[in-house]
């Protein structure tokens, strides 16, 4: 397993145990309608650090449940990226202000966007910041993990949904949809693949992404006409932890 120094970006430490008291809070806050005065205290928006350090042993809660049986398993599918899911519940609870996420906001004009990375334990989670300039997009992906869950930290964000037609072998458009950060959004296979771009002519757009469990490679569709010819993609990031490095983002190898 990753050193703490690759779990975050932050120095901040929180002992398991706080883990798991967080996980517990958050599965007793979305099971009611009804909350206490004593439950406010986890309503309110949490800092960066805080959701870096809860994710993991939330995460492996999940996987050590949905190994117990295949009912479980489907049971936490079906429930992922809703209200009653903790993941989703502390991803709608961060603090987007810019002063959590500008140190990571490195653009660069000559790429449609660039994948900035926050934090990953390499096991669990990737938590990247995506800086789209204006009127870009990405191709159309997969997602090879549980699922996406994706929020808007400045602008909008414009994101075109697809599912293959065995019939026809092209890609159609299920959802086409602008958005800025209402709640987060969230998407895994099961739902459909997409793409994520900036429908703005002028202004840039900024979206943290967190995946889980963390992915190198994934399938792109360079041409939506042909479902069942992608493109192999290996992703570089642009910068980690603040900081810019040399690489390209995408490796592209048909299949």
């Amino acid at each position: 397993m990753a050193s703490n120094a690759s779990l975050s970006s932050s120095p901040t430490a929180v002992s398991f145990l706080a883990y798991d008291t967080e996980y517990e809070e958050i599965c007793r806050d979305n099971g009611t309608n009804s909350r206490s005065p004593s439950d406010e205290k986890n309503s309110g928006p949490i800092k960066l650090a805080k959701l870096i350090d809860a994710l993991p042993p939330i995460l492996r809660r999940q996987k050590e449940n949905g190994c117990k049986s295949l009912r479980e398993r489907v049971k936490q599918d079906a429930l992922r990226g809703t209200k009653d899911d903790p993941v989703n519940a502390l991803f709608s609870r961060l603090d987007l202000s810019l002063g959590e996420w500008k140190k990571y906001a490195l653009f660069d004009s000559m790429k449609n966007y660039t994948r900035n990375l926050i934090a990953t334990d390499n096991e669990t989670f990737t938590l990247l910041l995506l800086c789209w300039n204006p009127n870009k997009e990405s191709p159309i992906h997969d997602h090879p993990c549980d699922g996406c869950w994706l929020r808007v930290c400045q602008g909008k964000i414009q994101e075109t949904r697809y599912e293959i037609n065995n019939e026809t072998d092209k890609m159609d458009v299920t959802s086409d949809e602008v958005f800025g950060d209402d709640a987060p959004a969230f998407i895994n296979d099961s739902m459909g693949y997409h793409k994520v771009g900036n429908p703005s002519k002028s202004a840039p757009a900024v979206t943290l992404h967190l995946y889980c469990p963390p992915f190198s490679q994934c399938k792109i569709w360079l041409d939506p006409s042909h479902g069942s010819k992608p493109s192999n993609a290996c992703m570089c990031n642009y910068s980690e932890y603040g900081v810019k490095h040399t690489c390209e983002m995408f490796e592209v190898n048909m299949i």
